[in-house]
């Protein structure tokens, strides 16, 4: 018996379920997989070009993401991002900062987790060579970096021609020469030409403009460079000492003799309002680090020594502000590092200037005066600090007064 083979409905509708689902999933297919719309125009960014080549220019605002990136001196930099200068190549590189991120090249260092303040200021005035440290002078030539900064020389261009001859920003130029100064071979690279040099030493003597809070002052930024440019840099200080009695007859602009405005730029002239007295402590202390430095070289020495610079270095111990406290505690370094203390390689001999075999009296008798304004000059700062053994002055006075009573016991009878 034959049976006809009926279909069920379900069996009948399956092949019209199925177009119907697959036309269903056509209507949801995801927009990326459709023609793209056009892109919304981007938001307009301001670029800074130094030439015609489009491809040289860069956003004025750095925009970071996770990979370092090369910043450029005028670019305006957000807060918080993590950054490194490198001071071989003086480049700046900057990323998005991320806490947590590990560092491999400093695993199986040790490391001390017990929290370390660092104090800026004071670390500042720590004696710039150690106690029993050999002298010494550096031969050859110092090796430049693999690849020099080409930001470096256009920076020192800048400062040559001084804040009104370019429109970068001159207080950026400041700024990276500050940072790359400490650099022994970019040290010498700035000390290497006395126009340099000078420039910076006129910027040191400028009247100072008012600035914003927390901004350094142009001419303490100066001061800056050449203290770390000629620190511990003996061939630098040597350029600077071959061209310094001629720099020194020469004049910032057109009517400001640069010696006596050097050598008197120490202490402030006339009366502080209260406001004034951090700034002017914070100018005096770079002007003398600066000298720190400075009189490591036999040339200057002798210049500053015979043109009356320590007569006026010596007013900065007048101030009794506590605010002057660092700039005297820096004073104390330099007569020790530079004409009391042997060991860290001062030149003996050449200063205190009082010496009874002068054969002029009346020079015999002005020295003399001179070393006994510093001396009563020390003892008021001891006397202030309540003759802690431990403080600068104790030290520096002792230095001092033992050579003084060493040439009065010398004095003919007419001069006692």
């Amino acid at each position: 018996m034959s049976r006809s083979l009926s279909k069920s409905p379900g069996t009948a509708f399956g092949p019209v379920l199925l177009i119907l689902a697959l036309f269903a999933l056509a209507l949801f297919v995801p927009q990326s997989h459709a023609s793209p719309e056009e892109p919304s125009p981007a938001a307009e960014v301001e670029l800074i070009c130094h030439t015609e080549n489009p491809a040289d220019c860069y956003p004025k605002v750095f925009s970071p993401t996770h990979e370092f990136q090369v910043v450029h001196d005028d670019q305006v930099v957000p807060n918080g991002l993590h950054i490194r200068l490198d001071v071989t190549t003086g480049i700046k590189t900057a990323k998005i900062n991320d806490p947590d991120e590990q560092h491999p090249e400093l695993e199986g260092l040790p490391v001390d987790k017990a929290i370390v303040t660092v104090e800026g200021e004071e670390a500042e005035d720590e004696p710039l060579f150690l106690k029993g440290a050999p002298v010494y002078e550096m031969f050859g030539k110092v090796k430049p970096p693999q690849q020099e900064s080409g930001e470096f020389y256009s920076n020192l261009e800048f400062v040559r021609k001084g804040p009104g001859g370019t429109d970068l920003p001159f207080d950026e130029v400041l700024e990276f020469l500050e940072d790359i100064a400490h650099d022994i071979y970019y040290g010498g690279k700035i000390a290497e030409t006395p126009a340099t040099i000078k420039a910076l030493l006129c910027l040191m003597v400028e009247p100072q403009a008012t600035v914003a809070e927390g901004v350094k002052p142009r001419g303490q930024q100066a001061a800056s460079i050449v203290a770390a440019a000629l620190r511990n840099n003996p061939s630098a200080a040597e350029n600077v000492g071959t061209a310094w009695a001629a720099m020194m007859d020469s004049k910032c602009g057109e009517n400001l003799p640069l010696r006596q405005a050097l050598y008197g730029s120490f202490s402030p002239q006339g009366a502080l309002t209260e406001s004034d007295v951090p700034v002017a402590a914070a100018r005096a202390k770079a002007h003398v680090a600066a000298f720190a430095s400075l009189l490591r070289n036999a040339d200057v020495r002798r210049d500053f020594l015979a043109h009356g610079g320590m007569s006026r270095l010596v007013e900065t111990l007048m101030p009794t502000v506590p605010a002057w406290d660092a700039v005297q505690r820096k004073v104390g370094n330099l007569l020790l590092d530079n004409f009391l203390d042997e060991e860290l390689g001062a030149a003996t001999g050449e200063w205190p200037a009082f010496r009874a075999s002068e054969a002029d009296k009346d020079k015999r008798a002005a020295a003399r005066t001179a070393d006994e304004v510093w001396l009563t000059a020390l003892r008021d700062v001891r006397d202030r600090n309540g003759s802690k053994k431990s403080h600068w002055s104790v030290d520096v006075l002792r230095r001092l007064e033992a050579l003084h009573q060493k040439q009065l016991k010398a004095l003919p009878k007419e001069d006692l």
